[in-house]
């Protein structure tokens, strides 16, 4: 895809990364990051920090391309604050708007006939944060002086919520798509199931000799997340049969043996958490086959944590031993042992999960044919 220019967050803070968005690159065309070369060099710009101006504020939302011109990178310096390491740029508000060109948007293909396509976008920067970074500064320049006129995409929902940009995108696969659109947890269904179907490499994943290390399970981890909201969002749609080729497809394309879907992570189990969302996936579709040999899987790891767990201190039982983890995760007094102590929230996220997993077999077991509709939520601790 010679026309696609990728651009790593973490680079974007420097001023060479920043230029060789200036120019274009095989088909890909240069893009506006409204800032000069000048003003974004070294150090320049690392950072600029709030500071409200009159007629700004938080009140309403401001142009974003005319106060990144305007008052961010002001030439004359006038809104810049004097501090003793010498002047720093500001910006005005933490609310931005910006127009959005219907008809550029319709004709790349961005947005939908079908959609309910917005006059402008309205972003909210986190409101708690009072800098801003150089590579947030970009993005913000980019999507401001883009107008829809090529797709923008995302691989982490993390920046958007930051940015307040989570309410704009729409899930494509692994990507998430900017749209003129309130499309806040949505999914482009079509796009995204002949993506993974059809499109995704998954390498020597269900290759069993193939030794997985925990980043890149993690990876892995991501793809099983991203099938799953895939697969859910089918469901809603009244696509069973084709939510249960999705999760099929992840199934047949990775290994239990150096992939299992139950597995400790000790990240609050994180790749539990993943492989339970990837079983509500499964209990919503109908697939109940893959479902029991996930729900199996879980379940083997999450009651072999917890023996391990108590295995670390005094004997007692199981209700003493939740009660005193509790207790431990609150900062109360507890009899947990100091090596214990070092596995609080693992322990109360394998409760969480169990007993999550019993309820929705349970529910299953006399209706196995009625789906989960929409996410069924838990406490992620």
């Amino acid at each position: 895809r010679p026309d696609v220019r990728v651009v790593v967050n973490s680079l974007l803070g420097s001023d060479w990364y920043m230029r060789e968005l200036r120019y274009k690159v095989n088909k890909s065309d240069k893009f506006d990051v409204i800032f000069t070369e000048d003003q974004v060099s070294g150090n320049k710009l690392n950072v600029a920090y709030y500071n409200a101006l009159p007629g700004f504020g938080d009140a309403t939302y401001h142009d974003l391309d005319s106060v990144f011109r305007n008052i961010v990178a002001d030439p004359s310096g006038k809104y810049q604050m004097s501090t003793q390491e010498g002047p720093i740029n500001i910006f005005p508000t933490h609310k931005f708007k910006v127009p959005v060109n219907k008809s550029y948007a319709l004709a790349s293909g961005i947005a939908k006939p079908t959609d309910v396509i917005e006059n402008e976008l309205l972003i909210d920067f986190n409101p708690n944060r009072q800098y801003m970074l150089k590579n947030e500064l970009a993005m913000y320049a980019i999507i401001a002086t883009t107008q829809f006129k090529r797709p923008i995409c995302f691989t982490s929902t993390q920046e958007l919520k930051e940015m307040g940009l989570d309410k704009y995108v729409r899930q494509t696969g692994l990507s998430y798509q900017l749209v003129p659109v309130l499309a806040q947890g949505a999914v482009d269904v079509d796009v995204a199931y002949n993506n993974v179907m059809t499109k995704f490499a998954f390498g020597n994943a269900k290759n069993p000799n193939v030794y997985f290390d925990e980043e890149n399970r993690r990876h892995l981890n991501s793809m099983r997340y991203a099938f799953s909201q895939i697969a859910q969002a089918l469901v809603a749609a009244g696509k069973k049969d084709s939510a249960q080729k999705v999760l099929r497809k992840f199934d047949e394309e990775t290994n239990e043996r150096n992939f299992p879907y139950g597995m400790t992570s000790n990240r609050g189990n994180q790749h539990n958490y993943f492989s339970y969302v990837f079983l509500q996936a499964c209990y919503a579709s109908g697939e109940m086959k893959l479902a029991k040999k996930v729900s199996a899987s879980l379940l083997k790891d999450l009651k072999q944590e917890i023996v391990y767990y108590k295995s670390l201190g005094e004997p007692m039982s199981e209700d003493q031993f939740i009660l005193n983890t509790e207790n431990a995760y609150q900062n109360k007094p507890n009899n947990l042992s100091t090596k214990q102590m070092s596995f609080v929230q693992d322990a109360l996220t394998c409760y969480q999960l169990t007993g999550a997993i019993d309820v929705q077999m349970t529910r299953r077991a006399p209706h196995i044919s009625q789906p989960l509709h929409g996410h069924a939520q838990m406490e992620h601790v």
